[in-house]
C-alpha cells in the first residue's frame, strides 16, 4: 500500500513537473504563413532539393572546363601509337573528352537539360510549399471549429444541468416522473462523451499542427480567432471565372512543360552521339530519361534511341494533360460545394434560430413548473446541438473553400515568393 501512495506521489511530481515546462505558444495565421514557408520539414526537404538542381548547373558548366586525368592520356596515347587508324579516331575521341568537353554537343545538351530541371525543381518547390500551407490553414480552421463546438456543447451541458435541478425539485414533490431527471443524465453524460472526443480531436490538431510549423514535442499552440467574413453577402461562384488563371499559374504544369521541353534536348543529343557521348549528370530530376538507350559513335540504334525518346516526350505530354484535367476537376469541385453550401447558408441559420426558440420555450415552461415530456427535451436539445453545428462547419468551410481557391489560383498568401532557408 506504501509503495502505491508514493508512486501515486511520484506520477503526480513528474506530471506537474512536465506541465510547468511545457510551453505554449499562441499564433496568428500569418504567423502560420511565416513559420510553415521557414520551419516545415518537407518544404526544407524539397528547397535543399532545389538548392542541389541549382548546384548541378554550376557543376555541368564548370565540366565543359579542360580537365586532367593523366592515365587516360596514357591510355589515349598508347591507342594512337598502336592502334592504328581506329586507335587514332578513338584515342583522339578520348583525349577530347577531357582536355575539350566543350566541343562534344552532348555536354552542351546536358547543360541545358540541368537548367531546364532546375527549373522545374522550382515549381515542384512551389507546389509542395502551396500544398504545406494549404495543409496548415485548413488544420488552423478546423482546431478553430472544434474548440467553437466544444464552448458549444458545455454551454449546452450548464443548460441541462439548470433544468436538472428543477425537475429534480419537481420530482421530490411528485411534479414530474422520475424518468425525466435520468434521461436529462443520459443525454448529459452523451455530452461529456462528446466533449472528451473533441479534446482528443484538438489535442491530435495541434500536435501535428505544430509538428508541420517546426516547434518541438513540448509546445502547445494556442490559435488566434481569424477575421469572419460577411457570410450573409458572399456571392456564388462562377467556374469559368477562374478556370483560365488555374490552369496558367499551376506549377504542376509549369513542371511538366519544362520536363517537356528537356525532352528535346536528349533527341539532339541522342543525335550527335556519334561526336561523343555526355558523362555530365542531368541534375537532381534527370532520371526521367536515364532509362533512354545512347550508343557512342556512328551505329544502327541510333533511330530506336530517338523513337524511345519520342514516346518519352509523349508520356510527359499525356501526364500533363492528365493534371491539367485534375486541376479543372478540382476547380469545378471547389465552385459547386462552395455555391451549394451559400444556397444551404440561410436556411441553416434559421434552422439555429428555430431550434433554439424551441429549446429556450421548453426551458421556460420547465422553470414555470409546466410538465414536460423528458424525450421532447433531449431531441429539442440535440437538434440544437445539430443545427450549431451544421452552420459552424459551413462558416469555416467557407474559410477553407476561399483557401483552396486562392491556392488553386495562387492569390493571397500563395501569391508570395517561396522563402528558401537553405544554406551551405
Amino acid at each position: 500500500m506504501k509503495f502505491l501512495i508514493w508512486a501515486s506521489i511520484f506520477s503526480s511530481l513528474i506530471s506537474n513537473s512536465h506541465a510547468q515546462n511545457q510551453q505554449v505558444v499562441e499564433i496568428s495565421m500569418e504567423q502560420l504563413v511565416q513559420k510553415v514557408s521557414t520551419e516545415n520539414y518537407t518544404v526544407y526537404e524539397s528547397a535543399t532539393r532545389v538548392y542541389q538542381a541549382k548546384e548541378s548547373i554550376t557543376v555541368a558548366r564548370k565540366n565543359l572546363l579542360p580537365r586532367l586525368n593523366i592515365w587516360k592520356m596514357a591510355s589515349a596515347a598508347l591507342e594512337i601509337v598502336a592502334g592504328g587508324p581506329a586507335g587514332i579516331a578513338a584515342g583522339s575521341f578520348s583525349i577530347i573528352e577531357d582536355i575539350a568537353p566543350f566541343l562534344v554537343p552532348a555536354n552542351w545538351y546536358r547543360v541545358s537539360q540541368t537548367k531546364l530541371f532546375y527549373e522545374a525543381d522550382k515549381e515542384g518547390y512551389k507546389a509542395l510549399w502551396a500544398n504545406e500551407i494549404l495543409t496548415a490553414k485548413a488544420l488552423y480552421h478546423h482546431m478553430l471549429l472544434d474548440s467553437a463546438l466544444r464552448d458549444h456543447i458545455k454551454q449546452t451541458k450548464k443548460d441541462l444541468q439548470k433544468i436538472l435541478e428543477i425537475v429534480k425539485v419537481r420530482e421530490t414533490f411528485g411534479g414530474a416522473p422520475r424518468s425525466v431527471s435520468q434521461d436529462i443524465k443520459i443525454r448529459m453524460l452523451a455530452l461529456d462523451e462528446d466533449l472528451r472526443s473533441l479534446d482528443v480531436l484538438l489535442a491530435e490538431e495541434e500536435s501535428l499542427l505544430a509538428y508541420m510549423m517546426g516547434y518541438s514535442t513540448g509546445v502547445k499552440l494556442r490559435v488566434k480567432p481569424v477575421q469572419m467574413p460577411d457570410f450573409g453577402a458572399l456571392e456564388r461562384l462562377d467556374y469559368k471565372d477562374f478556370e483560365y488563371r488555374a490552369v496558367e499559374v499551376s506549377p504542376e504544369l509549369k513542371q511538366f512543360e519544362y520536363f517537356i521541353e528537356a525532352a528535346n534536348y536528349v533527341k539532339k543529343e541522342i543525335s550527335y552521339a556519334f561526336l561523343g557521348t555526355s558523362s555530365l549528370s542531368r541534375g537532381i530530376n534527370g532520371g526521367i530519361f536515364d532509362n533512354i538507350p545512347m550508343q557512342a559513335g556512328l551505329g544502327f540504334g541510333t533511330g530506336a534511341s530517338l523513337r524511345i525518346a519520342r514516346a518519352q516526350k509523349d508520356i510527359l505530354k499525356v501526364q500533363k494533360k492528365g493534371v491539367e484535367e485534375t486541376v479543372k476537376r478540382n476547380l469545378k469541385l471547389l465552385v459547386d460545394n462552395y455555391n451549394l453550401d451559400i444556397d444551404n447558408f440561410h436556411g441553416m441559420t434559421k434552422r439555429v434560430s428555430l431550434t433554439k426558440d424551441v429549446l429556450d420555450q421548453l426551458y421556460k415552461r420547465a422553470k414555470f413548473g409546466d410538465e414536460i415530456q423528458s424525450i421532447e427535451l433531449i431531441e429539442a436539445s440535440r437538434s440544437h446541438i445539430d443545427a450549431d453545428t451544421a452552420l459552424f462547419s459551413v462558416i469555416f468551410r467557407f474559410l477553407n473553400n476561399e483557401d483552396k481557391l486562392s491556392r488553386l489560383i495562387f492569390h493571397g498568401d500563395y501569391s508570395k515568393t517561396p522563402v528558401s532557408t537553405v544554406n551551405f
